[in-house]
C-alpha cells in the first residue's frame, strides 16, 4: 500500500468520519434530547467496556485514556465537594489535560499492572500539574513575558500556548506515523479542545460517548488486522485466505507462489535483506490483475485465488507478476556494525562513501491449479503446490499448470 493510501486509511478517514458524526448529531440534536437520561449514563457504560476491551488487547495508551475520561465525567456529574471545588480550577485541568493526552501519542503500549504503570500514573499526575504551573507563571510575570515577544499578545493568548502546542505535535505525529491508535489519540484531544472552547454545542456525554466507540473500533480493526494479516508483508494471511474460501463458488482457480533459493539468499544476505525481500515480491504480488486476491501462505509461500476464472484467463496476469519481479534490482549497502573506536569508525565512514552499489534479483517459480468439479480448496490449492514443484524441478522462475 502506497504511504497516500495509508495515510488515508488511518488518517484522513477517521477523521473526516468522526467530523460528520458529530455534525449530523448536531444537527439532529432535536431528535435524540428525549434520551437524554439514557445518553447520560452511556459514558459510564461505554468508556468502562472500552478500557477492558483495551486492557485485553494491549492497547494500554486507549485503556488509560478511557479510565481519565470516565474519572473526568464523574467528576462532572458528581456533586461531592472535591470535585465541585476542581470547577474553579477549568483552565488549569483543561491545560494539564491537553499535555496529557499529547504524551500518550509519544510513548509505547505497555502493561498497565506493571512498573510502567506506575510510571504513567505519575507522569499523568505530573502532566496535569503542569496546568497549573503554566497558568500561575503566567499570572506571576505576565508583564515580563508579554515584554519579550515582538507583537502584542494578551493573556488569553499565552494561555492558549501549550494547548497549541500540544495540538501541532500530535497532529504532525498522527499525520507521520499514521495508524489508528495515533488518530484516536488526535481526535480525543480535538474533542477535548472542542468541550474547552464550545463547551454547550454538544453535551459532554454524547462527546465522551463518541470517543468510546471510537476506541472500541479502533481497538476491533487493529485485532482483526492483527488476526488477519501479515505483519512483515501487509498482506492478507493464511487465516483470511481459508475465511475467504468460505465465500468462494464452485468456478475459481489458485496459484502458489514461492521465491527461488531463498533460504540460500538468506544465508548469503542476512535475514534484514531476506526481509526486505519478501516485502518487495509482496507488493509486486500485490499488484496482480485479473481480480486476483493474495495471501501470505508462509515463509516464501505466497498464494493467490482467482475467484470465477480458469487457468487460461490468469496466466498472462501471473507472468507479468513473475516478470515484474524478475526485472527488478535490488540495491544492496553494506551495513556491518563492529564495535571500533571513535577514529576507526569515522574512518570506515569516509571509506564507505567510495564503495559502489551492489545489486540482486530474484525470480519466483509458479504453480497454477483450476478447481475441478466436486473438488474441494485444499485439494485445489495441493495440486497447486504440486505444479509448484514440478515448475521448480524444471529449472524454477517459470510457471507450471
Amino acid at each position: 500500500m502506497s504511504s497516500f493510501l495509508h495515510g488515508c486509511r488511518y488518517f484522513i478517514l477517521p477523521l473526516v468520519i468522526t467530523v460528520m458524526a458529530l455534525t449530523i448529531i448536531q444537527v439532529t440534536e432535536a431528535n435524540w434530547q428525549i434520551w437524554d437520561e439514557i445518553i447520560g449514563q452511556l459514558p459510564y457504560w461505554l468508556l468502562s467496556i472500552a478500557a477492558a476491551m483495551a486492557l485485553q488487547f494491549n492497547r494500554s495508551r486507549l485503556a488509560f485514556l478511557a479510565l481519565l475520561l470516565l474519572v473526568f465525567y464523574v467528576s462532572k456529574q458528581s456533586s461531592a465537594q472535591l470535585f465541585t471545588t476542581l470547577d474553579n480550577y477549568t483552565d488549569e485541568l483543561f491545560i494539564g489535560g491537553a499535555i496529557v493526552i499529547s504524551w500518550f501519542a509519544f510513548i509505547k503500549d505497555r502493561g498497565i499492572i506493571s512498573s510502567h504503570g506506575m510510571v504513567r500514573a505519575l507522569v499523568i499526575i505530573i502532566g496535569l500539574g503542569l496546568g497549573f504551573i503554566w497558568l500561575e507563571v503566567i499570572e506571576r510575570f505576565q508583564a515580563e513575558i508579554i515584554a519579550q515577544f515582538p507583537v502584542n499578545v494578551t493573556y488569553q493568548t499565552l494561555t492558549l500556548l501549550p494547548i497549541i502546542f500540544c495540538f501541532i505535535l500530535v497532529f504532525f505525529r498522527a499525520m507521520w506515523r499514521a495508524n489508528l491508535v495515533n488518530t484516536a489519540i488526535l481526535t480525543t484531544l480535538g474533542i477535548w479542545l472542542f468541550y474547552y472552547f464550545q463547551p454547550d454545542a454538544l453535551p459532554l456525554a454524547v462527546l465522551l460517548s463518541s470517543l468510546a466507540v471510537i476506541y472500541l473500533f479502533t481497538i476491533l480493526i487493529d485485532s482483526y488486522f492483527l488476526a488477519y494479516r501479515d505483519e512483515l508483508t501487509g498482506l492478507a494471511s493464511r487465516r483470511a485466505l481459508y475465511n475467504l474460501v468460505l465465500s468462494l463458488g464452485r468456478k475459481y482457480s489458485v496459484a502458489m507462489l514461492d521465491i527461488d533459493h531463498f533460504k540460500k539468499f538468506n544465508d548469503t544476505y542476512g535475514h534484514d535483506v531476506g526481509d526486505q525481500v519478501l516485502r518487495l515480491v509482496a507488493a509486486k504480488m500485490a499488484r496482480v490483475a485479473g481480480g486476483g486476491k493474495v495471501f501470505r501462505y508462509g515463509g516464501e509461500e505466497f498464494t493467490i485465488v482467482f475467484p470465477r476464472k480458469d487457468t487460461q484467463a490468469i496466466l498472462d496476469d501471473l507472468e507479468d507478476v513473475r516478470e515484474s519481479i524478475e526485472d527488478y534490482r535490488i540495491v544492496l549497502r553494506e551495513d556491518k556494525r563492529k564495535k571500533n573506536s571513535n577514529a576507526q569508525a569515522k574512518a570506515k565512514r569516509g571509506k564507505s562513501r567510495n564503495v559502489g552499489k551492489n545489486t540482486v534479483s530474484v525470480t519466483i517459480s509458479i504453480g497454477v491449479a483450476e478447481r475441478l468439479g466436486g473438488e474441494s480448496f485444499d485439494q485445489a490449492l495441493k495440486r497447486a503446490d504440486q505444479a509448484l514443484y514440478r515448475a521448480k524441478k524444471k529449472g524454477r522462475n517459470q510457471i507450471c499448470l
